[in-house]
């Protein structure tokens, strides 16, 4: 659908580039999980393909005439209006007619729970619920490519739910989406590639499969200090363990080798404060892949 190739971007003024020689190709289906610190570049890669602003260097290669949606960090409706105003003069922007707008909006009043607000004047709400009617907006648009960028900033947990679930079903229905969150768990659970931008450079560019893997870790952290013996248990184990302030973090281990860890730790006092084994979590690659920064 759309292919990067060596795209750069110079703010005037900028000791840096914003983006360096950026390379991407995004297909119909995917979602794609566009992660980096804050200054990394990721709103500057999303305004380029947007058009917000012109390709300084470099080349945009699109398959066919682009529909994009887009769902920005930055509020993008009128507080004067109520919601549902709001919602009806967004969809005669995006020339909705009949049938398909009458889907369109009662799908997006439920998905972003705005039912119950539809009569009130969209600047009396909430940061919250004045974020879900940016996103609906947003999903409103008919779009072969949809930008996220932060859409759920001060959404509730439970809220936030739904959205994420709209997200996936954009990509079922063979929908693009590049999806830039602070919340990493959104992005692991929506994203089937990374991308990891540090200071303007891609870092990283990878299935989420390749980057997670099947391996299964554990990680021990104590109130005070790692308990007498543990390190030669390990060692025992033929394992290796990373050393932390409080505990240790084993990347790779099997069943057995668990067991005989977790018997000896049930026998230590105090108790771990925590205990957690599993798949690396995107969060836990990515603050290792980018220096500890979120």
């Amino acid at each position: 659908m759309l292919e990067l190739r060596q795209i750069s971007h110079h703010y005037p003024g900028a000791q840096r580039a914003a983006l360096s020689q950026i390379d991407l190709h995004l297909q119909a289906g995917q979602c794609l999980g566009l992660l980096g610190s804050n200054g990394a570049g990721k709103t500057t890669l999303l305004s380029l393909i947007s058009g917000v602003l012109a390709v300084q260097q470099g080349k945009m290669h699109w398959d066919s005439q682009p529909r994009l949606g887009l769902i920005p960090q930055q509020l993008a409706f009128y507080g004067a209006l109520r919601v549902a105003e709001n919602l009806n003069l967004f969809a005669d922007l995006y020339h909705l007619r009949g049938a398909e707008r009458r889907q369109q909006l009662a799908q997006c009043i439920d998905v972003c729970a705005l039912g119950s607000l539809l009569k009130r004047r969209s600047e009396q709400l909430s940061g919250g619920e004045q974020r879900r009617l940016n996103f609906a907006i947003g999903l409103l648009q008919p779009a072969d490519l949809y930008l996220f960028d932060e859409a759920t900033v001060g959404v509730d947990a439970s809220n936030r739910q739904p959205l994420l679930g709209a997200v996936e079903q954009l990509c079922a229905a063979g929908k693009a989406v590049i999806y830039t969150s602070h919340y990493l768990e959104e992005v692991e659970r929506v994203a089937q590639r990374i991308l990891l931008l540090h200071e303007g450079q891609v870092r990283l560019d990878v299935d989420k499969r390749q980057l997670l893997g099947d391996n299964h870790g554990l990680l021990l952290e104590w109130p005070q200090q790692v308990p007498a013996g543990i390190t030669e248990l390990i060692h025992s184990l033929q394992l290796s363990a990373e050393a932390l302030p409080r505990g240790l973090r084993i990347n790779r281990l099997d069943a057995a080798q668990l067991q005989a860890i977790t018997r000896f730790v049930s026998q230590q006092t105090p108790l771990p404060s925590l205990l957690r084994f599993g798949r690396p979590s995107l969060e836990q690659l990515y603050l290792q892949l980018n220096g500890g920064r979120l």
